[in-house]
């Protein structure tokens, strides 16, 4: 898998993403996510992207059911990664067409994008 949970540390989730994004990947992050909302958190989420090289050609990315039913429940999201992949990014995380805060930061501001999830 291309993802690992490095910690849930209250509502704020710790991702890292490394390589290829598989759909799978990306189906069990929803899942981690909705256990979260299920339990009445709402999470904040902290990505950082290393070594990242995409997503998964293929794969039925326009589902976008996780995004509709539990998108907005979501309060922030953070992600850590190299700015090439920003506005990519940004369109897979439908930065700016539902309520979630979503910022992007460089690898060297790691602690000020932890800081602003947590804000």
């Amino acid at each position: 898998m291309a993802f690992e949970i490095i910690k849930a540390d209250g509502p704020v989730l710790h991702i890292r993403i490394t390589g290829v994004m598989q759909f799978a990947d990306q189906q069990a992050l929803n899942a981690a996510a909705k256990k979260l909302i299920a339990r009445g958190i709402k999470p904040r989420v902290l990505v950082i992207a290393e070594n990242f090289q995409g997503w998964e050609k293929g794969a039925d990315w326009g589902d976008v059911t996780f995004l509709t039913d539990y998108g907005d429940d979501i309060v922030k999201m953070a992600i850590v990664g190299d700015e090439k992949w920003k506005e990519q990014i940004f369109m897979f995380t439908a930065k700016g067409l539902r309520k979630t805060a979503i910022e992007y930061f460089s690898p060297m501001a790691l602690a000020q994008a932890e800081a602003w999830v947590r804000a």
